[in-house]
This record gives structure tokens, sequence and C-alpha cells, in this order.
């Protein structure tokens, strides 16, 4: 299982926060963790400061060499197809191929009214983002070859779980009442199943703490990935520096997906354990 960063990239001062986020990259890189995810915010929206993730990323690209980029995520629906095909694109040969290209529907409908969208159609115009994207990606120079099994899909309702599965997307999902549906996800996915469950770390939080709640986490024996993330996401560099510091990335087959044996047990039936491989300082 593999363990990833996110932030918000929130704070007072743009200019700082994206050196900021470069530098949290390569503590993350340094500090084994494989991958680091940055979230797409128009206008300042919950105080993100990000509105051009994949040109940051491509900042983080030349700073690092091992650990993988993600977009948590891209609103796909207030994108053009084509202009994000290409940036990802561009973005995955400075990078070696370390793109995942995570996108979502958005929630911010203040950033919908901005780019012409009707909000109300945003999972729809999402769905038909992701088909126009993969489109543009098998004929666009440069070529960016594996891309297209590197896109993710936020989200955790079962339709929308549903949908990734089917799509042969990864699924990103913050929620644990998503993990009912996971097992669907996992039988009926198209390719391989990836799911990233992304978790909140308050300051100070003891990696036992935390260790003990993906235990128990319902998502847990389903997830190939934990994703965590600081709160509050403007907390200074020093903080997030803390929590990437206080843990490790299990490196046991890291990118291999989850034990199949809750799959079955599910589709027999049975009730699902949590095996989980995932290894923090102190586990």
């Amino acid at each position: 299982m593999r363990l990833g960063y996110l932030t918000h990239v929130a704070g007072a001062d743009p200019a700082r926060a994206y050196r900021d986020t470069v530098a949290l990259a390569v503590a993350a890189e340094e500090s084994g963790f494989s991958t680091f995810w940055v979230a797409q915010h128009h206008d300042g929206h919950l105080d993100g400061l990000l509105p051009s993730p994949l040109v940051l990323l491509a900042a983080v690209a030349q700073a690092t060499s091992t650990i993988r980029l993600g977009t948590a995520v891209v609103t796909a629906a207030c994108e053009d197809p084509r202009r994000l095909a290409e940036d990802a694109a561009v973005l995955d040969a400075l990078s070696g191929g370390r793109l995942e290209l995570g996108v979502g529907a958005g929630a911010d409908e203040a950033a919908s009214e901005a780019f012409g969208r009707d909000h109300a159609r945003r999972h729809a115009d999402c769905a038909a983002a992701v088909d126009a994207l993969r489109g543009h990606l098998a004929r666009i120079v440069p070529a960016a070859p594996g891309l297209d099994g590197r896109l993710w899909q936020a989200t955790g309702t079962p339709g929308g779980i549903a949908d990734a599965g089917a799509r042969g997307l990864g699924l990103i999902t913050g929620r644990a009442d998503a993990a009912p549906h996971l097992a669907r996800y996992w039988a009926r996915a198209a390719g391989e199943p990836r799911v990233a469950a992304v978790r909140a770390v308050a300051p100070g939080e003891r990696p036992e703490a935390l260790r003990e709640r993906w235990r128990a986490d319902p998502v847990r024996e389903w997830a190939t990935e934990l994703v965590v993330q600081t709160q509050p996401a403007h907390a200074p560099l020093a903080t997030h520096l803390a929590t990437v510091r206080a843990l490790t990335a299990g490196r046991a087959d890291p990118d291999r997906p989850a034990p199949v044996a809750p799959l079955l047990r599910a589709l027999q039936g049975g009730s699902a354990s949590r095996p989980g491989r995932l290894r923090l300082i102190g586990s």
C-alpha cells in the first residue's frame, strides 16, 4: 500500500505558498512517501491558492525525481479537455511519467458560474470531459504513454464509485461511508482497482493515533493508498513538515493492490476483516 501527502496550497501569500509546496514535496520524497497531491481552487475558495495545479507540479517535478505527482483534483467540468490533455502530457514528459491525474466534478458553485458552466450539470459535464480527455491523450503531442491508466475520479457516492470502476478510473475518496460500495468497485473495475483514501491529520497528532484510526477505518481493507492531509490547510510549512517527518511509508509491495480476500468474502456473503498493509511508525 502506498502512502501519499495532500496539500490544499493555502496561506496568505501565493508566492510563498507555492515555494513552500515545492519544499514540502521534496521533504515527502526524502521521507519515503510514494505520492504527493495538490488540490485546485479558484478565487481562493476554501482558502486554497492554486488554480493551476499542473503548473505548480511542473516546478515540483524539477525538484524531485521519484515521488509521483497527483492532482486531487482538477475540476474537469470547468476545463477544456484538449488543453487539459496537452498540459498534462507536458507535465508527464517533464516528470518522467510520474503524473497521477485526478479529476472531479467540483463543489464550488461560484467556479462553475465563473467558467460559464451549469453547476447542476457538473457530474455529466465531468464524465463528458473525461471521455474527451482520453480521446485527446490518444493522439496529442507530446505523447503521454500510460497516462490514460493513471486517471483518478474523486467521488464518494454509490453512482460515482460505480462509474469510476466502469471507466477504469482510480478512485479518490475522503468518505468513510464509501466502504459499502467498494466491493462492487473492486469486482467490476475495468482494469486494476485503485482506491486512494484521503484522511486528515491534526497538527501534532501522533503517528500511533493515526495508525489506530486507520486500523478501524472501514475503507482500509479496500484502499491501495492512504493519502494524508494536515488540517487546517493554511497551517505553516513547519506544521506540514512535522506531519511528513512523523510518518513513514510502508514500502513492502507498495504498488500492489489491496488484498483480494475481503472482496472474496464480500462476494461470498461473509464478513470482511481488515488486514491492511500500510505500516506507520510504531506499527
